[in-house]
């Protein structure tokens, strides 16, 4: 353990130098990381797949860079699906001497209810989600030759190997806070997936950078609402256009420059009103989902109990002294009231249909309203 403290408090030093190296370059590097890649899928949706919604988002932050910016650098840490090693990410970004170096992910929970975006900055948080989120980001590093020699003996696993963390003390930590507020806001200006802040967590891919650096997790792939907006080519364009706006913001407040920020672009989803699947993503975006409620427990009962074998979907949250139950979670309100009579058919005779906007329920009639249906 000495010998992980004393190599960590080291890096800090071995960093310092490259300070005066970036204000040397004529151009402003900024490094965009596709999180995961090849044989690492990332998280699973059920339709689709970290590894390919990051690197496609990713892509399109750096077209809106290449357009809007003549002094702009772009170094990808993997510009196609493969495998990169989270040490070798940051090795990329300190060999580039980057100005910035932003992380893209999406989340995943077991259940299907949480949803939202979040970014973090290196740091190690008491929190025991946001070590969670960590470590499930950093069990990409499993998949390399050696890793218990690349970092330091951390098991990515261990949530105790991370106390060497609290040690390192990341010399970027207030310009990396600034550019993580600034996405955040972005995101729930252009976005407006439910805002989960920023935060601070452990994650290998930052410690080792020796810039201002954040990772995003733009939205729950687990979340059938936030999977159909990484999906959807308007979704997509709106996350990719808050990261490269926020990246101007950055870049005005850390240089004192006044960069204005193009116009999004255009997609089939944004032009086509009359397009059913419009409606479908206009509903994303306001973040509206419907469910059914088929039954209330004073304790919980877990979500796999063969009372719920024929349900899809099925999740639970507390309200009051009850855990109410819910399945067949669909932004389409035609797709669960034609699923209700299923409900009842099983057994929940008085199962009916709820509604929720960013977490928080609202009425079904003004939840229609805000969709569309």
């Amino acid at each position: 353990m000495r010998v992980i403290l004393f190599i960590l408090i080291l890096l800090q030093f071995v960093f310092l130098p490259s300070l005066q190296s970036q204000t040397d370059n004529n151009k402003w590097v900024i490094v965009l990381d596709a999180g995961h890649g090849g044989k690492d899928p990332g998280a699973l949706g059920k339709r689709s797949k970290e590894k390919d919604i990051v690197l496609d988002l990713v892509h399109r932050v750096a077209k809106y860079l290449d357009e809007n910016f003549d002094d702009v650098k772009i170094v990808y840490t993997r510009n196609t699906d493969v495998f990169i090693e989270l040490d070798k990410r940051a090795k990329i970004a300190n060999d580039a001497e980057a100005d910035l170096f932003i992380s893209v992910h999406c989340n995943a929970n077991a259940k299907t209810t949480p949803n939202g975006t979040e970014v973090y900055v290196m740091g190690l948080n008491k929190t025991e989600a946001n070590l969670e989120v960590a470590m499930k980001e950093n069990s990409a590093a499993l998949l390399e030759d050696n890793h218990e020699e690349k970092y330091d003996g951390i098991d990515p696993n261990s949530s105790e190997a991370y106390i060497a963390f609290s040690i390192f003390q990341n010399i970027f930590i207030e310009r990396s806070l600034n550019m993580a507020q600034i996405l955040m806001k972005s995101m729930n200006k252009h976005v407006g997936l439910f805002e989960r802040g920023v935060k601070q967590a452990p994650f290998f891919v930052l410690y080792r950078t020796a810039m201002p650096a954040i990772l995003i997790e733009t939205g729950f792939i687990s979340n059938y609402s936030d999977e159909t907006i990484l999906m959807s080519e308007a979704g997509k364009e709106k996350i990719a256009y808050a990261i490269y706006v926020a990246i101007t913001e950055y870049r005005n407040l850390t240089q004192n420059k006044s960069f204005q920020t193009g116009p999004m672009h255009k997609t089939e989803e944004n032009n086509s009103a009359n397009n059913s699947q419009t409606n479908s993503t206009i509903s994303q975006a306001e973040g509206v989902v419907f469910r059914i409620q088929f039954a209330s427990f004073k304790d919980i009962v877990a979500t796999t109990d063969q009372r719920f074998s024929s349900l899809k979907n099925v999740v639970y949250e507390k309200s009051g002294n009850y855990y109410k139950y819910y399945c067949g979670e669909s932004a389409l309100y035609s797709e669960v009231s034609n699923y209700l009579p299923e409900v009842k058919k099983a057994g929940y005779a008085d199962a009916f249909i709820v509604a929720f906007k960013n977490g928080t329920p609202i009425s079904v009639q003004d939840a229609r309203k805000l969709s569309g249906q």
